[in-house]
């Protein structure tokens, strides 16, 4: 008998030890900042302008090294492709505003039907647009390449998962 309550007091002293550190452990987690120091707002980048330029040194070189590009090429590659994102950063922003313009005369019970299609038109433009300019670059990169180099190139942006700019409703399908 006395065994068993000596058994039965370990067994409580172990439970409320256990209890006891979880309740410390809580307190201690919930006392501590979640993520990096300071909050991160949204449109605010993680990565500095220095991380950028690393991250895309690192691009173009591992492009060129498999590619078999000249350094050139790489230049003109990469000049058309900043130019093209250049020009496409309004316009993508532009569609955005377009289609939140364009949903809520939708979610409104009362918008006349011919200001829905006015709006679905201005949406189907800057659409328009938009693919009119990554074609448009798609060929001036083509022309940059040999045709090997540019089996090569599609296969690497394949691999890559490469659709097209997905944050804040921006286009999905994508040449480029």
């Amino acid at each position: 008998m006395l065994k068993r309550q000596v058994r039965s007091r370990n067994i409580w002293i172990v439970i409320g030890s256990l209890v006891l550190g979880l309740v410390t452990a809580g307190v201690a987690v919930a006392q501590q900042p979640v993520g990096p120091p300071g909050p991160h707002a949204r449109g605010r980048s993680l990565m500095t302008a220095e991380d950028r330029e690393a991250v895309a040194q690192i691009f173009w070189h591992r492009t060129q090294e498999r590619l078999g590009l000249t350094d050139q090429q790489v230049t003109d590659i990469h000049g058309l492709l900043e130019a093209q994102r250049a020009t496409a950063r309004a316009d993508v922003r532009s569609l955005i505003e377009a289609r939140r313009q364009l949903q809520t005369l939708v979610n409104q019970p009362t918008t006349d039907a011919a200001a829905i299609q006015t709006a679905a038109s201005h949406v189907k433009e800057l659409q328009a647009k938009l693919f009119d300019q990554r074609l448009q670059t798609q060929l001036a990169v083509r022309a940059k390449l040999t045709p090997e180099q540019w089996q090569q190139w599609q296969t690497l942006r394949r691999g890559t998962g490469h659709r097209g700019w997905h944050r804040g409703g921006g286009f999905r399908g994508g040449l480029m």
